[in-house]
């Protein structure tokens, strides 16, 4: 088959409809009549499309309201609308572009009075974050746009899977799309319901009718789904059962190449933006910090405080996550994981599972995770607000009152005790947020382990099953058999084994069937293995022995085949993107916990040095001025040249470091997770916990030990 002449024929037959339907309310409320029982969840889903669920959806209909006269010219609004169809968003071109007018304005008329107050860098601030927020928002759809492709892409692998593995069996295209359509949740599973809703409701003559009008959307979003799509259809066309398998293995074979191809190029594409971020976004920011004291001490008049914290706690992480989440935004869509959502073993979201006696009880992770950091950080939280706050305060007063000269009580803040009592802020805030996403996640990953370890294992599996067939053995020996060989090769730990095993134990002392130990709707085996392949590959083996143990040696064969090929595509494209991801996890645990460390060890000895060399130097002009008459002014002749009255202290300092360290290591785990696994969340917030847990333990101990050393190098020199 041409794909390029046919799906070029397609474009131009269909372009004009499905711009005006598809991406339309029209398409759903023209359903409104329809009354079919197997897609009433779908008209609901459709409904909630449609409405104005999100802030961004309400923001850009208002902002239509006031500027919808304004337009940036046809090609832009047509990239605009594409964007939105492919996204899903409800919003238009006219109320994109409206939006980053609107943010403009509400940041000059913000901007307006603290100009007046004489703010100048409150308004800068203010106006540059508000061009920042409208390029966010006037490029959201293209962002929404891209990671709509990567889920569908993801998605995609998986459809045509399911299909190829179906139509072996039953050679049903809409059959096979209907039970695709049902075990996917993703923008692609709602395209392949709504396809089946138009064949079933007779809005098109046939399914083939259906796919034609959608090929436009999904070249748009995934042109390799398209060509295994059409490949797909064609071997219906096949007389014989030969050709109509091969071409079954080329549908999923394109895709799985196309998909490494992909991949392949976006690791290699990769690199030089995750060394971008790594050394102007982490690295340098960091080491900066060293020049700070330098710059406070000799500049105290421009440097302030609060341009600090701004810069690295607010500023700077936003800066990056943008930038993070555009690096993973242009990650093709791979592998997804097992959806375990229905799964009964998984605690509600937010919560923790434990057992206790034999009960079960449910802990708010949220709140255990605040009530952990706040214990944590209560020294230092104490520290801060009945000393060093009292200190700055007393020093704010005696500067308005023209003593330079340093308070007794803020002295104290660069002794070697009260790093340590500030140290517990930074301390306590990276293992709250560790528990937190810890504690939400880690139950869930352990079920969907066991969900992949049984996927990855199926192909070997069912090769050495169907081998049992070749002897023309009922269903129940071959299971037997699979077991004891399982159990002859000390494989008993394997999930596929516990499966098998506990299918045959069921079917040994219920004397149930095969289907019935594994379908039955209250205590079927299937319920803890929440696999959509499992399920499937069951199914098959199930309908499979209806029709022989020849047939079904065959099918299995080749399903083997399917599978490791996929499996086999899945590890190449993981060992091209092993290196990057190694780096960035290295870099989130070891490296910029290391350098946030010693940086912050490093300026509060630099601030505490400058310290000491200003009391011995005028402990020296004193002794210099002794019976001459000018004891008042000497005691002003470092403080006058050095202002430590104006200096961050070092505790403060170190909330900073320890704070900015924190956000980094969330925004490397974010990079590598989304390099990895796409925008997984399961795997997501365990890679934040393990991340943040090495990472704020080694950050505690480089401090302490760096700052102990360093302190008493100092205080060693001053000695002589």
């Amino acid at each position: 088959m041409d794909y390029k002449r046919l799906s070029s024929q397609i474009q131009k037959e269909v372009e004009s409809s499905f711009e005006e339907n598809l991406g339309q309310k029209e398409l759903s409320s023209s359903y409104k009549d329809t009354d079919s029982n197997n897609y009433q969840d779908f008209k609901k889903e459709q409904q909630e499309e449609f409405s104005l669920n999100t802030f961004y959806e309400k923001y850009c209909s208002f902002s239509e309201k006031i500027f919808g006269f304004i337009s940036f010219g046809k090609d832009t609004e047509k990239k605009i609308q594409d964007e939105i169809q492919i996204s899903g968003i409800n919003v238009t071109p006219r109320g994109v572009i409206s939006s980053l007018f609107l943010t403009q304005i509400i940041s000059f008329i913000i901007a307006v009075p603290t100009l007046f107050l004489g703010e100048l860098n409150l308004t800068f601030f203010v106006v540059c974050s508000g061009a920042f927020l409208g390029a966010v928002s006037y490029t959201y759809t293209g962002y929404s746009a891209e990671i709509t492709k990567i889920k569908a892409e993801q998605e995609s692998i998986l459809a045509i899977l399911y299909m190829t593995i179906y139509m072996r069996v039953n050679p049903i295209l809409e059959n096979a799309m209907y039970f695709a359509s049902e075990h996917l949740t993703g923008p692609l599973g709602k395209d392949l319901k709504q396809c089946l809703w138009l064949v079933d409701n007779e809005k098109v003559g046939s399914l083939e009718e259906a796919v034609q009008f959608f090929i436009p959307f999904w070249i748009k979003r995934n042109k390799d789904f398209v060509k295994s799509i059409l490949i797909l259809h064609s071997a219906l066309e096949q007389p014989d059962k030969e050709n109509q398998a091969r071409i079954l293995d080329k549908s999923l074979d394109t895709i799985l190449d196309d998909t490494y191809e992909k991949m392949k190029h976006y690791a290699h594409d990769l690199k030089m933006p995750v060394t971008i971020l790594h050394t102007f976004g982490m690295m340098l920011p960091l080491i900066g910090l060293i020049a700070f004291p330098m710059l406070s001490v000799f500049m105290s008049s421009s440097i302030k405080m609060s341009h600090l914290f701004f810069g690295y706690i607010v500023a700077m992480p936003m800066l990056l996550f943008f930038f993070t989440r555009r690096i993973i935004a242009k990650r093709p869509g791979a592998f997804s994981y097992p959806d375990i959502t229905n799964n009964p073993y998984v605690p509600p979201e937010g919560t923790y599972r434990i057992k206790i006696k034999g009960k079960s009880y449910l802990i708010p992770v949220l709140y255990v995770s605040v009530l952990v950091g706040f214990l944590l950080i209560l020294p230092g939280v104490y520290h801060v607000v009945f000393n060093t706050a009292p200190a700055m305060i007393e020093n704010r007063n005696k500067v308005l009152a023209g003593k330079n000269q340093l308070p007794r009580n803020l002295s104290k803040e660069y002794d070697f005790s009260s790093l340590l009592m500030t140290l517990t802020i930074p301390f306590g805030i990276g293992m709250a947020i560790g528990l937190f996403f810890y504690m939400k996640s880690i139950q869930k990953l352990k079920i969907r382990n066991e969900v992949v370890e049984i996927e990855e294992d199926l192909g070997d599996a069912l090769f050495k099953f169907s081998n049992q067939f070749t002897e023309r053995v009922p269903i129940e020996e071959a299971i037997q058999n699979f077991v004891n060989e399982y159990l002859l090769l000390n494989l008993e730990q394997r999930s596929i084994f516990q499966f098998f095993n506990s299918v045959m134990g069921r079917m040994t002392n219920e004397g149930v069937t095969f289907n019935q130990a594994i379908f039955q709707p209250r205590y079927g085996i299937i319920i803890r293995y929440p696999s959509v392949l499992l399920k499937e590959i069951v199914w098959i083996i199930s309908e499979g022995a209806k029709k022989g143990s020849q047939i079904l040696y065959n099918i299995l064969q080749k399903i083997s085949v399917y599978l490791d090929n996929t499996k086999k595509i899945k590890e190449l494209i993981y060992d091209l993107l092993t290196e990057t991801v190694t780096s960035v996890n290295t870099q989130a645990k070891i490296l910029s916990p290391f350098i946030a460390a010693f940086v912050g060890s490093l300026t509060a000895v630099i601030i505490r040095a400058l310290w000491i060399m200003s009391q011995k130097l005028e402990e020296i002009m004193k002794n210099l001025q002794m019976g001459m008459g000018g004891i008042e002014e000497s005691t002003s002749f470092f403080s006058d040249f050095v202002d430590f009255t104006k200096i961050v202290p070092p505790t403060v300092f170190q909330v900073l470091v320890g704070i900015y360290m924190v956000e980094t290591v969330i925004l490397l785990s974010l990079l590598a997770n989304g390099v990895e696994n796409g925008f997984d969340k399961v795997s997501r917030d365990v890679t934040i916990a393990r991340n943040m847990f090495v990472a704020i333990t080694i950050y505690s101990i480089v401090t302490i030990i760096g700052s102990y050393a360093l302190n008493t190098l100092i205080a060693s020199g001053t000695a002589f």
